[in-house]
């Protein structure tokens, strides 16, 4: 029963992180598809969803042989720039 109640609370806690990585990956899929109209493999689509938003906003990146904005959104208002 107490291993049911912990995988329970595992679950429960770890099931957003899952969704908002999903939405990671559709935006570099659909960013791909719009720049340069062809789908990325699935073996390196993980990947390119963390390169795709571990970078400076504006920065070009190349997911699977195309060119595409970094999609890490601006830093907002910075105090002092």
């Amino acid at each position: 029963m107490r291993t049911l109640i912990i995988a329970v609370a595992l679950g429960v806690t770890l099931f957003p992180l899952s969704q908002a990585f999903a939405g990671r990956v559709d935006g570099v899929k659909r960013a791909v598809k719009e720049k340069c109209n062809k789908d990325i493999p699935i073996d390196i689509l993980r990947d390119s969803a963390v390169r795709a938003y571990d970078c400076q906003p504006d920065e070009q990146i190349t997911v699977a042989a195309c060119k595409i904005k970094c999609l890490k959104g601006g830093s907002g208002n910075v105090v002092g720039q």
